[in-house]
């Protein structure tokens, strides 16, 4: 059941979101939307970015950015982040795959979305 806290997009925003995935200069709206979502430690981030994806002290994402060019890293990130739009309401429940999306997308954005 979805809490008071959770991030919900429009189609309309969701359709901003996926012309901005199109674009390789992120706009404003990314920042705008997550300016307006609750501050990460009210969130379930764990369900976006769970503690099984670091090992060793080193997470996941770290180990893959370090194999890639920044082209390639950037077409990662577009393609991670077009997926969950794209499962969007069909796994998980859809402010789940939005913040999922919102995590690739801040990466995109240049801001780690770690903090």
């Amino acid at each position: 059941m979805p809490s008071e806290n959770t991030l919900r997009l429009s189609e309309a925003e969701v359709a901003a979101l996926l012309e901005e995935l199109r674009s390789d200069v992120p706009r404003s709206t990314i920042s705008e939307w997550q300016s307006s979502a609750p501050p990460s430690d009210e969130r379930t981030s764990d369900q976006v970015n769970p503690s099984h994806y670091k090992k060793g002290g080193i997470e996941c994402i770290d180990a893959i950015r370090s194999m890639l060019t920044e082209e390639e890293w950037r077409g990662f990130l577009k393609g991670t982040a077009m997926a969950y739009i794209w499962r969007l309401g069909h796994k998980d429940a859809p402010e789940q795959d939005a913040r999922k999306t919102l995590w690739y997308v801040s990466w995109l954005a240049n801001q780690d979305p770690r903090g």
